[in-house]
This record gives structure tokens, sequence and C-alpha cells, in this order.
């Protein structure tokens, strides 16, 4: 198994935060760094799970109601399919199949990433979302240095004390 490397990435904190109290900078940076921890450790087993071809895993980090992708919405009931599909984009992507063309210089899948590459960084960044507040919404990407990652970054939404994949398994742009 490749070393695995720990890298955290925040996007800086808005500029008019008040410079003290719970919406402070440092508040936010403090609830970020604890947010990528938990993140980076969500990565380890969501690698595991792509590593082990473990559909059932994944698709307990998808809600109910779906993915969102970009202004809609793709059900959790295809995910489930497309998970399973060899032929599917998310399949390929995750697992390697005809579903994802990949672009020269990428990984064929995440799986051959895991693989392939000596090492294999974890990265955690904060977009901005009016729904995850000043914080902003985590993503996590697998990186490496060999090769480029298969697909977009993963992006979660903390509700009733867990993280949810919320979106970006799909090429939503």
């Amino acid at each position: 198994m490749p070393l695995l490397l720990v890298v955290l990435l925040a996007a800086p904190a808005p500029a008019a935060l008040p410079a003290e109290g719970g919406g402070s900078r440092e508040g936010i940076e403090r609830r970020r760094e604890a947010i990528a921890r938990e993140i980076i450790a969500i990565g380890a087993q969501i690698r595991r799970e792509i590593e082990g071809h473990d559909v059932a895993g994944l698709l307990a980090r998808v809600p109910q109601e779906g993915l969102r992708c970009a202004d809609r919405v793709v059900p959790r009931e295809r995910v489930a399919r497309d998970l399973l599909d060899e032929r599917s984009w998310v399949h390929g992507v995750l697992f390697g199949g005809p579903g994802y063309g990949p672009p020269p210089g990428t990984a064929a899948s995440l799986a051959a990433l895991f693989r392939s590459a000596r090492e294999v960084a974890l990265a955690v960044s904060f977009e901005p979302d009016p729904r995850a507040g000043p914080d902003g919404r985590p993503c996590l990407a697998f990186r490496s240095r060999e090769s480029g990652t298969p697909g977009s970054p993963l992006c979660f939404e903390r509700r009733q004390d867990r993280w949810w994949l919320v979106e970006s398994l799909y090429p939503c742009g």
C-alpha cells in the first residue's frame, strides 16, 4: 500500500469578519482544522472502500435525497445504479471501467491511482457555500505527484453530527 500523506488546504477566512469571538479568523481556522481532521479520517475510509470495491460503504455516505449536481439533484437510486454499472462515469472514475475516459496524465480511476502512486495525499479545501456558514463546505481530493487525479473533489455537509457526501461524484460543470 502506498504511503499516505495528509495535506490540509484552507481558503482564507472572509476578510469582513470581526477580529474576536466565535466568528473570528482564529475561531474559523480552529474549526476548519478540526473539520479537516474529520474529513481526512473519512477520506482514509473512502480510500479503503474504493480499494475494496465497497459500493455499499460508499452509498452509505449519500443522503436519501441524493447528490447535488450544479442546479439539479442526482437521486440516490441513480447513484446506487451508477456505482454498480461498470459502464457509468461514476463507476469508471472510482473503480475503473469504460464509462470514464481520463485526460492525458490522469490515472484511469481512483482505484488505479491508489494502486500505482508511491504517495497519495488527502487534501481538504473549504469552498464558499451559504449553507455551510463562514467555515465553508469541506471538500476532499486525493492527489499524487505521479498522476493527475480522476474525477472531482468529494464535498461534504454535516447533518445530525454526521458527514454526508453531498456533491461532486458527477461531472456537473
